[in-house]
């Protein structure tokens, strides 16, 4: 009863930071890159699956790291964010967000709480770089770094809680762990079908 009353607090949280925003982003036009931030984790397969997955895993180990693990994931995309943004070299990006869908899949398939806990944390800050790397350096010229930025942090939490809410929902109800473990499989093979195109295996 305290997780779910965590989590409807958030929802709650996100809800007030979101609405102001999103009446400020409508009278003023796109408000400096916020709605672009927004919507921009909403726009690929490989950034939504990824987002959800992060949650997802949390939820499985539980715990304190329930909420730990997404805010090492959101500090390490705004890292690489900024990276993006101040055009730091960083190769092979979008090779990184495939092989996260594979390790998260992975793991959310394992569903084992004993996952070696340095492994998810340096699984955070490494895919963490890559994703947000790949939303700053995809910032259009016109937007605010500052509006942008706080766009996708927002629209990479609501994922995020949303992950916690689907793990948590299996984890007290056990008959739903092996259709998460399916789903887990099934991300991972997403994640090898971008892998192969990243290198050019499959068109």
């Amino acid at each position: 009863m305290k997780t779910n009353f965590n989590i409807r607090c958030v929802f709650a949280l996100l809800a007030c930071g979101l609405l102001p925003s999103i009446a400020f982003a409508h009278s003023s036009g796109d408000s400096g890159g916020f709605v672009a931030g927004l919507t921009h984790p909403l726009n690929g397969v490989d950034h939504m699956l990824a987002m959800v997955s992060v949650g997802i895993l949390s939820a499985l180990i539980g715990r304190k790291h329930i909420w730990l693990v997404p805010l090492v994931f959101m500090f390490s995309m705004v890292i690489g964010a900024l990276m993006g943004v101040f055009q730091v070299p960083l190769s092979h990006e979008e090779l990184g967000i495939a092989i996260s869908l594979v390790a998260l899949g992975i793991c959310i398939a394992i569903a084992n709480k004993n996952i070696p806990l340095i492994l998810v944390y340096s699984f955070m800050c490494v895919f963490g770089i890559c994703h947000g790397y790949a939303h700053g350096v995809e910032m259009p010229n016109s937007a605010s770094p500052a509006f942008y930025s706080y766009g996708f942090l927002i629209s990479t939490a609501a994922l995020h809680l949303i992950g916690v809410g689907i793990g948590e929902l299996a984890v007290h109800r056990r008959n739903l762990l092996g259709s998460l473990r399916v789903a887990g499989g099934g991300i991972s093979i997403v994640g090898v079908w971008f892998l192969a195109q990243g290198i050019g295996v499959i068109g």
